[in-house]
């Protein structure tokens, strides 16, 4: 009967999974205003509360819901309108923002974009959806979402590979409602960005899961595009969470002591092609 249970609630990790997959996959524009965005969260939305209309037996940790009330109160705080003397001695007066009613009032908000404000606000209602959903799962569904991200990281791999293995710089035009530039992405940090957050994942399949050999070759891919890339920052920081990832996660697993030498082999020789890029 558990078992039969179990199965049953298995479109919950497909659920989440998919809008994982269609966020790395199509979410890396940098404008405002793009339909993808709003794809992205109106999918997010609706699997939450897709989650949330079924009981679970995992509830929300305490520590979560005070962080996300935080960040709300934040969001809220900026919009509100406020006496402007206030606000008066903490900036210039030409970014003292009118609030949205006709003629002058006293009232000024914090945000200097109030637009932009609740276009990052509503990011965060989605993040937060999914984030709370995501803790309603069981911990085998929660490392089931990993392939949906890791199929999202491989195509924009892919389509960087294409990009960089040829001669001319390539920006693709009219497939997204963005110009792709470096994976999928409109920006090559924003890509980088993806990369580096992907290490401490790759390291976990690798040193976790028996994956050790794919799990190399996952790592060895994500380091090469970074540096091809060209993003310095992004080189740097994907150095240093490689480093993190593996000496902290290696004292955890059973192959540590063949994950620290391979390490200090392999990142001698990343190195040296980091430290010839940021010089170029």
């Amino acid at each position: 009967m558990r078992e039969r249970s179990a199965r049953s609630t298995e479109w919950e990790k497909y659920l989440l999974g998919s809008v994982l997959f269609l966020s790395v996959l199509i979410g890396g524009g940098t404008a405002s205003g793009l339909y993808t965005d709003a794809l992205i969260e109106v999918a997010a939305i609706v699997a939450a509360a897709a989650v949330f209309s079924r009981p679970s037996g995992h509830g929300i940790p305490r520590s979560a819901l005070w962080l996300l009330a935080l960040g709300l109160a934040v969001f809220c705080f900026q919009i509100v309108p406020l006496p402007a003397a206030l606000l008066s001695g903490l900036r210039p007066e030409v970014l003292l923002a009118n609030p949205w009613l006709s003629g002058e009032t006293g009232l000024r908000f914090v945000s200097v974009g109030v637009g932009r404000t609740i276009e990052c606000l509503l990011y965060f209602l989605a993040m937060a959806a999914f984030f709370l959903s995501v803790t309603r799962l069981r911990p085998d569904q929660v490392y089931g979402l990993l392939p949906f991200f890791f199929m999202g990281v491989i195509c924009n791999g892919l389509a960087a590979a294409i990009q960089y293995s040829l001669s001319d710089t390539v920006a693709i035009q009219g497939l997204l409602p963005f110009t792709i530039n470096a994976g999928l992405f409109a920006n090559q940090n924003h890509f980088s960005a993806l990369l580096f957050v992907s290490i401490p994942f790759v390291v976990y399949y690798g040193l976790f899961r028996g994956h050790l050999l794919s799990g190399s070759l996952g790592l060895i891919t994500l380091l090469l595009l970074l540096l091809a890339a060209g993003s310095r920052a992004g080189i740097l920081i994907g150095l240093a969470i490689t480093i993190i990832s593996v000496v902290f996660l290696s004292a955890r697993s059973r192959l540590g002591g063949y994950g620290i030498p391979a390490l200090f082999i392999g990142l001698s020789l990343y190195t040296i092609g980091a430290w010839t890029k940021i010089d170029a």
